[in-house]
């Protein structure tokens, strides 16, 4: 296939004028769709920037959306919150004006009979102390009615004496000191009996002079307790004023919120409005960058077919050289598997393993060491054959870079867009020209495109590959970056 198509690309033997005419006809044709084929590129790579640009505002604008709606929510649930504070607020504002209405007319009153009963006790107290003295006074008075008691009865007993001792003489002072006995003995009854009388009403005139004096302390108390409760009453009304200082910073804060609903509802349908028409520009963008990359495949296939029609094109040596380049990598890969270096299983390795770290992210598989080996000198040497080669390197089928160009090998670095332009060996390519450069399988395939340098820098570039094939099997393309 590749004799037959480099045969195709050889100049005509016969130079008549009309086929000399008709080349060079082609050819400008052929450098036209090029150019065309750069500007469609171009074009449908900025409507893929565009495209993308919007799809991130689009996702930007429904977060803003979303966000606008639970703000929303949130100002109708503080609305709601504030209108049933106010309502509470209100209520509880009600009943302390009624219960602190109810607690001042009780408490007056209450406080008016505990200063009546406080002076009472006072006077009650005083009266006792009194009672207290004057029973006192008695009980001495009785003490000394008792001595004179005693001295009757001391008396009575001498009278007694001197009658004996007078005989009939002494008779009639025997009757008086007797009657002075018996009265004597009277007296001592009735002093004894009043004195324990008096003593009980001492005792019990101490006990209630006691008990009033508690009580009386007991009043002074309630008296004092009456003022602390005033006190407090006093700081109810307070308590009552806030309520009503609160139920106004509620009216405060619930108005601008009412308003802030209604702004955010409106703010959301615009919001949405905005957000339908950006997924609808998003919609049309898409399909003209479908549209476009329908162009560039038309202006590819174009030129592959005028590149392949046998008239020499600007590509036609370059063609040339990919699909010899290619052939020889394969050869190069066939040789390492006979010399044992490898197993084939080994070149066909899938498993690319990340290299912790990287940024952008590179891979290792069990054929980066041979291809280290004997790629740099074919494509260094490559590099440097044409003003116009950009860069040219082997990727597998599923276009992963083993070994890259020495100027775009270097070790990464902390800038991921600097080892995005400069470290691009060891990285998977799956884009969609480098996949299809990757599993091509026609002699060659020529194709446009924008080549990512990093930082939202792009060139377009054309891609030129060709097939790699190991002993009949497809390992994966060539590929040459040109400038145009």
């Amino acid at each position: 296939m590749h004799a037959l198509a480099l045969k195709a690309l050889e100049p005509a033997n016969e130079d008549r004028p009309a086929e000399a005419s008709a080349e060079a006809a082609v050819r400008e044709i052929a450098e036209r769709f090029g150019k065309l084929g750069v500007e469609i590129t171009d074009i449908s790579g900025r409507i893929g920037d565009v495209t993308r640009q919007l799809e991130g505002q689009t996702d930007g604008l429904h977060r803003v959306v979303t966000a606008v709606e639970q703000v929303s929510r949130a100002n109708r649930s503080i609305q709601q919150a504030a209108e049933g504070a106010q309502t509470t607020a209100s209520v509880v504002r009600n009943g302390l004006e009624r219960v602190t209405g109810a607690v001042k007319v009780g408490l007056n009153a209450a406080q008016s009979d505990i200063e009546a009963l406080s002076q009472g006790a006072q006077s009650l107290s005083e009266a006792l102390a009194q009672a207290v003295a004057d029973a006192h006074k008695v009980r001495a008075s009785s003490d000394a009615i008792q001595a004179i008691t005693r001295e009757i009865q001391l008396l009575s007993i001498n009278a007694g004496v001197e009658a004996a001792r007078s005989g009939a003489a002494g008779r009639g002072f025997a009757v008086i000191a007797a009657a002075v006995k018996h009265l004597s003995e009277q007296t001592r009854e009735a002093t004894a009996l009043s004195s324990k009388q008096l003593e009980a009403l001492v005792k019990s005139v101490d006990l209630l002079a006691s008990k009033s004096d508690e009580n009386a302390a007991t009043a002074r108390r309630a008296r004092d307790e009456s003022q602390s409760i005033s006190q407090q009453l006093g700081e109810l009304d307070s308590f009552g004023r806030s309520v009503v200082d609160l139920i106004g910073d509620i009216d405060a804060i619930s108005n601008p919120t009412r308003e802030n609903a209604v702004a955010f509802a409106k703010v959301g349908v615009d919001l949405r409005a905005l957000v339908d028409g950006v997924d609808q520009s998003s919609e049309n963008l898409e399909r003209a960058a479908q549209r476009g990359d329908a162009l560039v495949a038309i202006s590819e296939g174009i030129l592959g077919a005028i590149a392949a029609s046998g008239v020499r094109t600007a590509q036609s040596e370059l063609i040339a050289t990919a699909m010899e380049t290619a052939v020889r990598i394969g050869g190069l890969f066939e040789q390492a598997l006979d010399r044992g270096e490898l197993t084939l299983a080994d070149l066909y390795d899938e498993s690319y393993q990340p290299i912790t770290g990287t940024n952008p992210v590179q891979h290792m598989t069990r054929f980066v060491a041979l291809c280290d080996r004997v790629l740099p000198p074919i494509q260094e040497a490559l590099l440097t054959s044409n003003r116009r080669i950009v860069f040219c390197a082997a990727v597998d089928r599923n276009g992963f870079l083993p070994t890259h160009n020495r100027k775009y090998a270097q070790p990464q670095g902390v800038d991921p867009v600097w080892n995005n332009a400069n470290c691009r060996n060891r990285r998977i390519f799956d884009d969609r020209t480098g996949l299809a450069a990757a599993r091509n399988r026609k002699p060659f395939l020529l194709q446009t495109y924008r080549r990512d340098m990093g930082g939202g820098q792009f060139l377009v570039m054309e891609d030129l590959s060709a097939p790699i094939l190991v002993k009949g099997r497809h390992w994966g393309g060539f590929r040459f970056g040109l400038n145009v």
